[in-house]
């Protein structure tokens, strides 16, 4: 690292939790979603949900987050 850089400015690659840890949390959006009253709030949590599944799938691949 050059001076002045922490392991704080260099995040990790890949996220560093298992694949199944980001489903679950998809899986919980998702069911706010269908329970949400607003059409906005829907589908800002199905983005939500979204982001949490291409986690998923970036740690089974073992794909760096600069290559999605």
């Amino acid at each position: 690292m050059a001076v002045g850089q922490t392991a704080m400015d260099f995040p990790p690659a890949n996220p560093p939790l298992p694949a199944e840890y980001y489903r679950r949390h998809a899986a919980r959006v998702r069911s706010l979603a269908n329970e949400a009253t607003t059409t906005a709030v829907k589908e800002h949590l199905r983005e939500v949900a979204l982001e949490y599944e291409r986690l998923a799938e970036r740690v089974d691949s073992g794909t760096p987050r600069a290559e999605l």
